[in-house]
């Protein structure tokens, strides 16, 4: 599985970005000083507030709000959202603990992903938040950037960046489509759902490889319209296409990601338990429950614990797990990430 290098060029200029946004405040009466005086809301002195979304991304039209991400230096805050709507038109502002989003901007860039020692629900999860956050900071106009700011914002507009986004649909696509595969025998129109993220995912992955890096997926019809790809776009009217025959359709979808992608090798699929899972042996079985709501017997004593980060299962990308481990996946009690495949736990 490889991934191809974006240049820095996938990036707006500013003058683009100045452009989008004062189009966008014009229509509606507003003007640049109403929107940044939106990034005090009484927590701290804005450090970086930066206008960003769809508007910004190229891709907003008359129903659209406004985002504006706002970073403060205030150590009590994790995150604080706002929606004012003084405007006459919603501006959402989220301002978040700036060292919280430098930190974990910087683990986006740390070393090789995804690990197979740190591939859980809560990590998976937490990487796709600060992706997100990034992409948004880096595809925005900064309205106020006071130093040290000023420049780390700068620094996020690189191929590091792009790079990442690539990889991590990349990888998602490749998740998605091991879940279909694994669902299809028992609840086929699940795994079709799985295989439609799948395509969509892959055609994020494309998008992005060509330099439409916003990272929003509800949004990939207009990356693929913007970069004139019909083929692209012909997949994707394909992918949403109500799955009439489930099975045929999730062979179709599967077919088109591999094309779109590649193998999955290297990756290796990886089972932990879901969140919510406790686990009782009782005699020669044990009893796996969901927040105590439903449970499932299994025919063994070997599970690890519920509640915990260990490894249930993991083999290469195109095999299975045992059957009884297969069944609990399907019934949504075992999270399925990839990885690189060192180390390996048995079957």
């Amino acid at each position: 599985m490889e991934t191809r290098s974006v240049s820095a060029g996938a990036f707006p200029d500013s003058r683009t970005l100045e452009e989008r946004l004062d189009r966008f405040l014009e229509q509606r009466g507003i003007s640049r000083e109403a929107v940044r005086a939106e990034a005090d809301q009484g927590v701290g002195a804005p450090a970086l507030a930066v206008a960003a979304g769809s508007v910004l991304a190229g891709f907003g039209n008359h129903r659209s709000d406004l985002d504006l991400l706002v970073l403060v230096e205030n150590d009590r805050l994790t995150r604080f959202p706002v929606q004012s709507h003084e405007h006459g038109t919603l501006i959402d502002v989220n301002i978040r603990r700036a060292s919280t989003v430098r930190d974990s901007t910087a683990g986006l860039a740390a070393g090789p992903w995804p690990g197979f020692a740190t591939v859980t629900e809560d990590a998976w999860n937490h990487r796709r938040r600060a992706l997100n956050t990034a992409n948004r900071l880096a595809l925005g106009l900064p309205l106020t950037a006071s130093p040290p700011w000023d420049d780390w914002h700068a620094g996020l507009r690189g191929p590091w960046l792009a790079e990442a986004v690539e990889r991590w649909w990349t990888v998602e696509a490749h998740r998605l489509a091991q879940a279909a595969r694994w669902l299809l025998g028992a609840r086929p129109l699940a795994a079709a759902v799985r295989a439609r993220e799948a395509v969509v995912a892959a055609l994020s992955a494309r998008a992005a490889a060509a330099g439409e890096l916003y990272f929003a997926a509800k949004w990939v019809g207009e990356k693929l319209k913007a970069l004139g790809d019909t083929e692209g776009l012909a997949l994707l009217r394909d992918a949403l296409a109500p799955p009439l025959a489930p099975r045929e359709h999730v062979a179709h979808r599967l077919a088109a990601v591999e094309r779109l992608i590649g193998d999955a090798a290297p990756l290796h699929a990886v089972l932990r338990w879901s969140t919510g899972i406790g686990a009782t042996v009782l005699d020669d079985r044990t009893v796996v429950d969901r927040w105590q709501l439903r449970a499932l017997e299994v025919p063994r004593r070997d599970l690890p614990p519920g509640g915990g980060d260990a490894v249930v299962w993991s083999g290469p990308a195109g095999t299975s797990p045992p059957d009884d481990l297969l069944r609990l996946f399907v019934h949504d009690m075992l999270w399925l990430g990839v990885a690189h495949p060192d180390p390996e736990v048995p079957v």
